[in-house]
């Protein structure tokens, strides 16, 4: 009977790596009437890192083969799975805890069991991973772009509308180089006014209520 050779198990040494990371483009507004103010940014290109590549670094560290790695993932996924379908939070040592956010859009009405519905599944690091990732270095890639001011607003949103019949949340926030949050807040003002209504059955995307906007 064959047996596999032990391979040396690496230890991990401590390291800085540098990450290249991109401005997107726009200056936050970090709350309402508040002069707290950042930039939005993120990772530059990342890379995808999937179970195949590590499940060879894994083979490559330790005695398991990839195989062993892969069949110990597919328990260890559905093991996740079955938890967080009970409402359990689920604690991966070292890296965090995942749990269900869930939401239920029946307006002031108390929901059934049946309106509610997973709306994320959150993950909240442990201290020990963060720890782990403080020596990272950042490398700044591009250019700030100033929040527009709310007649630069009216009249980007008004030439938008010119061409499309409706905006989602995020392409507000892309024309306006706000924040999402700040998008948010701004797009329920509009509806406020009465500029603005949601689009039925398509849930983040609003629509003039008259004709062109600001009309």
């Amino acid at each position: 009977m064959k047996t596999k050779k032990s391979k040396h198990v690496h230890t991990h040494t401590s390291y800085t790596p540098v990450v290249t990371c991109k401005l997107n483009s726009r200056q936050l507004l970090c709350g309402k009437d508040t002069n707290t103010q950042g930039v939005a940014i993120s990772v530059a290109y990342p890379q995808r890192v999937d179970i195949e590549r590590m499940a060879i670094d894994i083979n490559d560290a330790t005695t398991a083969t990839d195989t062993d790695v892969k069949l110990v993932w597919d328990a260890l996924r559905q093991q996740i799975t079955d938890a967080l379908s009970h409402g359990h939070r689920v604690h991966l040592d070292g890296l965090g805890t995942l749990t269900m956010e869930l939401s239920s859009h029946t307006g002031p009405t108390a929901p059934t069991g049946k309106d509610v519905r997973i709306s994320a599944i959150r993950f909240r690091p442990d201290k020990h991973l963060l720890d782990r990732l403080a020596d990272v270095k950042f490398r700044v890639d591009g250019k700030v772009r100033q929040p527009l001011a709310a007649p630069e607003l009216a009249d980007a949103l008004y030439e938008y509308f010119e061409t499309h019949d409706d905006i989602s949340t995020r392409e507000f926030a892309r024309i306006s180089h706000y924040a999402m949050s700040t998008s948010y807040r701004k797009i329920r003002e509009y509806v406020a006014l009465g500029e603005l209504e949601p689009v039925p059955r398509a849930s983040g995307y609003y629509r003039p209520t008259a004709g062109n906007f600001g009309k």
